[in-house]
């Protein structure tokens, strides 16, 4: 599995084979944002793209997003969509962290974040991350 970050310049390029794996995530999300908001910032370079390809098959399994969030006294890396084909999650779990890791280490990033499901705890343990905390959330109806 080669993982490899999309320059922004070639996200208009790369976006129909990637939008149905980013469209999945976005299904779990509360619709805060749209895949038009998320091309728009991969394209501004808010956030990055990172994707995936299985070479044997020819094809992007993977794909996922990042962003950098400077706060106050250090910068943090945090994932934010993940998408990816049908029961391949164990071909790439291994293959992602260390070009990852090395973009943090050439931007100064000294934490990586991801939030998601329970499920991401159990995949991500064994390689070094840990439960922090859990994001919780209520809708407020307005009248």
């Amino acid at each position: 599995m080669i993982i490899y970050k999309v320059e922004a310049r070639h996200i208009d390029i790369i976006w129909p084979y990637i939008e149905p794996l980013l469209r999945k995530p976005l299904e779990r999300t509360l619709n805060e944002i749209e895949l038009e908001d998320i091309k728009n910032w991969l394209k501004g370079e808010v956030q990055q793209l990172w994707l995936g390809i299985d070479e044997e098959k020819q094809e992007i399994v993977l794909a996922f997003t990042t962003q950098i969030h400077q706060y106050p006294r250090q910068r943090h890396l945090r994932i934010h969509l993940t998408g990816a084909k049908d029961h391949t999650i164990e071909d790439w779990v291994d293959d992602w962290i260390e070009p990852v890791e090395t973009f943090c280490k050439e931007n100064g990033v000294r934490y990586i974040e991801t939030c998601g499901r329970d499920g991401w705890t159990r995949v991500l343990k064994n390689k070094g991350y840990k439960k922090y905390y859990t994001v919780l959330v209520k809708e407020i109806e307005n009248d």
